[in-house]
Order: C-alpha cells, then structure tokens, then sequence
C-alpha cells in the first residue's frame, strides 16, 4: 500500500483541537513547525502582512487519507478558518538508523 504525506498549514491556536481530532483517529504522530506567511487573511497590523501559523506533516497509508482530511476539515470548521491542505505521494520512508523501511500498517496508533 502506498504511503501518502499529509501537510497543512493552520493557524496557531487551532493546534490543540486539530490534535485531539487526529489522535481520535488514530494517528500515532506529527511533526509541527511554526511558519509565518500571508496569503487569503494577510496580517494588515504588520508591515509585511505575515501572519503566525502552524505547519505540520503527518505520514499515513493511503486507505487512510480521506478519513484524516475529514478530521483536520472538521477542526477548520470548529475553528472558524480557512487554509491549506497537500496530499503527496511518498516513494520510500526509511527508518534512521536502521534504514529498515517503514510499512503503510505500522503508521497507526496501537493504542
């Protein structure tokens, strides 16, 4: 099964609420990165009108995909914004250091 990186950008305060919707589903882990750019809500009160936001990457098997946009669609729906949503193919994921590759059923959360 194919592998598939989900990656969006979302504003800060929405994080918690998108983490509590992907850990009801079932994801295992995230990575998150503060960013700042502009683009539909441009910060006006700032001379280069960029806005503080979230990042964040997940991987997740392909039977999975729409399930997981459904959840991060829902939280921009709690959270009253609007944003961006990438879903890529990923060709190999590798363990470090192993170098064991990683299989689309071990990204769920067991627990």
């Amino acid at each position: 099964m194919t592998i598939k990186r989900i990656t969006a950008i979302v504003p800060l305060d929405c994080l918690p609420k998108l983490e509590e919707n992907l850990r009801k589903c079932g994801v295992p882990g995230v990575t998150v990165e503060h960013v700042q750019g502009y683009g539909e809500h441009p910060n006006y009160f700032r001379r280069d009108l960029m806005q503080e936001c979230a990042r964040f990457v997940l991987y997740i098997g392909e039977d999975r995909v729409d399930q997981i946009v459904a959840a991060i669609g829902r939280c921009s729906e709690h959270c009253g914004y609007s944003g961006i949503l990438a879903v890529e193919d990923i060709n190999r994921l590798v363990k470090l250091p192993s170098g064991d590759d990683v299989l689309s059923d071990e990204l769920v959360d067991r627990d």
